[in-house]
């Protein structure tokens, strides 16, 4: 199972970055043209796509706790009263 996860891994990553490669060529606004730059937002999301959800059945399962969710952890103590 993780021989074809790795394989569907680099086959998404190669064809984005054809993808990526043929925009930018074929872009019809010379005046304004693509960059690299403009996907990176996109391979962000690639990356989460082949991160998480990829090998989610195959890790060891997510925590689901508020504090391992949080944007940030709590150091603080909570003060007494």
């Amino acid at each position: 199972m993780a021989d074809a996860a790795e394989d569907y891994a680099s086959e998404l990553v190669r064809r984005f970055d054809e993808f990526t490669s043929w925009a930018i060529a074929n872009w019809p606004e010379k005046n304004y043209p693509l960059m690299s730059s403009d996907f990176a937002e996109s391979r962000r999301e690639v990356s989460q796509i082949l991160g998480r959800k990829l090998h989610e059945g195959t890790s060891a399962p997510a925590s689901t706790t508020a504090q391992e969710n949080a944007p940030y952890l709590d150091t603080n103590p909570t003060p007494w009263p």
